[in-house]
């Protein structure tokens, strides 16, 4: 259990940590780190699903 939860924390930060940074960069018009930051809150999402929504292995 310590393991998913570790894994979630991981998962959710690396999606706010994209949206924090794509938010502060889209204020400024700098549109490629923006699209950067929310690649990399895809990334996390991505993370979330694989390793700690998939099914008991």
């Amino acid at each position: 259990m310590e393991r998913r939860r570790l894994k979630t924390g991981i998962g959710l930060a690396m999606v706010a940590l994209g949206l924090v940074q794509a938010g502060a960069y889209a204020l400024q018009s700098e549109w490629v780190p923006t699209a950067l930051g929310l690649f990399y809150s895809v990334i996390g999402l991505a993370y979330l699903r694989a390793e700690v929504y998939a099914a008991d292995r």
